[in-house]
């Protein structure tokens, strides 16, 4: 069994990498694998491996069936469709799903519609609730991520979540409710509830209880976030294995107890059968209450193969249980196999029940909890830092106290609060009091941990050789006591806990522009040291580039420290992701044309003339002049970086104006092999004579996808075709490196390398 459940994992993962769909065609292969199939191991692996291939390429399939055409994207239309999540409200906006019945264009023509949108309704005062039928005016697009190395791959996710576009609503006199349907009953039930405790309770306890009783996360603040990240304690705002399996456990043994208290009726159900249906039903209401998310139902799957695993007569090897789960899992949701969350539900369970049973079956109970929370998170120290890249210094102190306080006395208790809610406010009230008077607590304690210095500690991401040797550490370390030299294990980890980087030599360096869709972000690394220039945009409270792409890019590339971060100028897309930089990594020096926007940070200007040497590469400010007449873009802080490998030209948002006074007093100066366009390709910039002056070889243009500002402009690109030189689009292209080497110029483009089949570009 457990081999053919790898087959079927690897057949499943084998389509994740592919770049674009097979043909269909590959599932008639399926009965002819029925002719040689025998009891033979190899037969049987190679049958389960294409079933899963096949699975895959099924699901996906009728997945990218539901895509938004191409040709409606950012045109007005007309949606009819009925509400299909709880609404999450923003200062400015609330989102929600929508269930598309029609799409129209606005001469009434019906459209080809994807089945479901998520769409932003801003400065509206009307609120729809789930189960309500709408028409609005809107625009849709295709969900489109940035692509770079470390980052988050949002176009996955949306994949796995059944969503196939993203919109914003329109002002008009179109946008209805049509009328009330009997649909998303359980949604509604759950909008219910949320308004209510947003009537009852005030921030921030009001996130976490809605957090942990309807899985509704939209809010809690930044703060509460940066906490949870820095303690390693954001696992328990999730709903799934964790607190599903404790409300089980509750319910099994309470359901338990009674029911051996009647004899006859145990005479007719034995007490395990009973108390494990009553665990599976109070699980499966809580997974429904929570919104019944991915993981929640990934976590029902095994919690209900455990229990019947209780109360099978014949005994099953906890191999057989978990190769069931897992191929239960996978056929509910394929896509689960690219989700860091699969592999750690998994893994949990598996050392769980491995350290119990061969190294910590004899202790006390409370030696025991601490015990398992520690062995547990070295166990999944490896996983951790593949997916995250990062560990929570403090992670295994702030959860040996959060999960018993979280687990066993917040969620009970919020759940219990929710049955008085509307049967008796009053004991709800006090109930929520007792859970305030936790939290504050509870919290007083996490947000001490996350204040320490080196709260997280940051690791690049391993590759396969040194995450092999780490988990072959982590089996010698937790083998069971009496077998000897257990301690060297911890050599394993060495590896991956110190990376080897790949090294440049003198003169060589990496220039690296990051996809962080309309704004600039680009870092520069020689042999010792990394320029980070700009940051990118912040978009609101809770999403930045700095935060988004940036920071997972530097811990990708193992980079902890930045010798200098120069921000070009004070437009939003530039600097709205440096404070996230800041507070995330040591910086030695900040450059920037706008100190004064840097109050809490300590930041040079820039001025024409400065420059510094790095491992045989030149670094040189050539604009803006001392006491320059410039101001606002034409300020920007212009880099020229050279060495005996080529050269690169980064220059901000200048335009006309300031182009003219680099070619007045810089032009011997501005010749370079890589050109960083200016203002994104706006008109108001790349005049010819500049790109003359400069004659690079390739042009690389920092722009978002559909920007609103029609960047790069196409006049600009033909511009630069006339030139001769090769253009590269950052949302295109994903992050775009160019490596100066002894043996030449290489370029690379994120998006192309590491494309797959849902991916925007490859999938129309």
């Amino acid at each position: 069994m457990l081999a053919g459940t790898l087959a079927f994992i690897l057949g499943i993962y084998s389509l994740m990498q592919f770049s674009g769909l097979p043909s269909l065609f590959w599932l008639l292969l399926l009965p002819v694998l029925f002719i040689p199939f025998n009891k033979h191991i190899t037969f049987r692996f190679i049958f389960f491996f294409y079933f899963g291939f096949c699975w895959a390429l099924f699901s996906a399939q009728s997945k990218i069936n539901h895509s938004l055409e191409a040709e409606v994207e950012n045109k007005d239309v007309i949606v009819t469709g009925i509400i299909a999540s709880v609404p999450e409200i923003r200062h400015d906006h609330s989102r929600f799903l929508i269930q598309i019945e029609t799409l129209t264009d606005n001469a009434g023509n019906k459209l080809t519609h994807p089945k479901l949108a998520r769409l932003s309704w801003y400065k509206s005062k009307t609120v729809p609730r789930p189960g309500e039928k709408w028409q609005f005016k809107a625009k849709l697009k295709r969900p489109y991520s940035f692509l770079n190395s470390g980052g988050f791959d949002y176009e996955a996710w949306m994949l796995r979540q059944g969503i196939n576009a993203t919109g914003y609503i329109k002002k008009s006199t179109l946008n209805k409710k049509i009328t009330d349907t009997d649909h998303f009953f359980i949604e509604k039930q759950r909008n219910k509830i949320a308004s209510q405790l947003k009537q009852q309770l005030d921030k921030p306890l009001l996130g976490l209880v809605l957090a942990l009783s309807l899985g509704e996360r939209s809010q809690l603040n930044a703060e509460q976030w940066q906490v949870l990240t820095q303690t390693g304690t954001n696992h328990l705002i999730a709903i799934s294995g964790l607190h599903l399996g404790l409300i089980a456990g509750f319910a099994y043994f309470i359901a338990y107890f009674i029911w051996r208290q009647f004899y006859f009726l145990t005479q007719r159900l034995p007490a395990p059968y009973f108390a494990s249906l009553m665990a599976f039903a109070v699980a499966l209401i809580y997974a429904l209450l929570s919104g019944f998310a991915l993981p929640a139902q990934r976590a029902l799957i095994m919690l209900g193969v455990f229990l019947v695993s209780i109360v099978q007569p014949r005994q099953l090897t906890f191999a057989y249980v978990i190769s069931i789960a897992a191929i239960l899992i996978l056929i509910l949701d394929p896509f689960a196999i690219i989700a860091a969350d699969f592999y750690l539900s998994f893994m949990a369970v598996i050392f769980i029940l491995y350290l119990t049973r061969f190294r910590i079956n004899k202790q006390h109970k409370l030696t025991k909890w601490v015990v398992l929370q520690c062995l547990l998170s070295l166990c999944l120290l490896p996983v951790l830092i593949l997916w995250f890249k990062q560990i929570p210094l403090y992670s295994v102190v702030a959860n040996l106290i959060a999960i018993p306080v979280i687990g066993f006395l917040i969620v009970p208790l919020s759940l219990i609060a929710l049955i008085f809610l509307f049967v008796s406010p009053a004991i709800a009230e006090n109930l929520y009091g007792l859970i305030g008077v936790i939290y504050d607590w509870l919290w007083s304690w996490l947000a001490f941990l996350s204040e320490q210095n080196y709260s997280i500690i940051a690791i690049a991401s391993p590759n396969l050789v040194s995450l092999f040797l780490a988990i072959v550490g982590v089996l010698i370390l937790t083998m069971p006591r009496g077998l000897p030299a257990r301690y060297l294990g911890f050599f394993f980890f060495l590896p991956m806990l110190f990376p080897i980087t790949p090294e440049l030599d003198q003169g060589e360096y990496d220039f690296n522009l990051l996809d962080v869709g309309q704004g600039l972000s680009a870092v520069i690394r020689t042999e010792n040291h990394t320029l980070l220039y700009d940051a990118g945009a912040r978009f609101s409270e809770r999403f930045n580039t700095g935060d988004a792409v940036v920071k997972p890019y530097l811990r990708q590339k193992g980079i902890k420290d930045l010798s200098i971060f120069i921000i070009s100028h004070g437009d939003n897309d530039h600097i709205g992701g440096a404070d996230a930089v800041i507070n995330n990594f040591k910086i030695k020096q900040i450059i920037t044309s706008v100190p004064e926007k840097l109050t809490n940070h300590e930041a040079e200007r820039c001025v024409a003339g400065q420059s510094w040497q790095w491992d045989g590469v030149h670094f040189e400010i050539i604009s803006p002049e001392t006491n320059s007449a410039l101001q606002g873009n034409n300020a920007s802080c212009v880099l020229k970086i050279s060495s005996e490998y080529g050269s690169v030209l980064l220059t901000g948002d200048i335009e006309k104006e300031a182009e003219a006074e680099l070619l007045k007093k810089y032009r011997q100066k501005l010749s370079a092999d890589i050109l960083l366009v200016p203002h994104h390709g706006s008109k108001t910039s790349s005049t010819n004579a500049f790109i003359s002056a400069v004659a690079p070889e390739y042009a690389f243009i920092p722009a978002g996808h559909r920007n609103r500002f029609g960047f790069p402009k196409q006049d600009i690109m033909a511009r630069y075709e006339a030139f001769n030189v090769n253009t590269y689009v950052s949302y295109e292209s994903g992050e775009i490196s160019a490596q100066f080497r002894a043996s030449g110029l290489q370029i690379n483009e994120f998006r192309k390398k590491n494309r797959r089949f849902w991916h925007y570009s490859e999938r129309h």
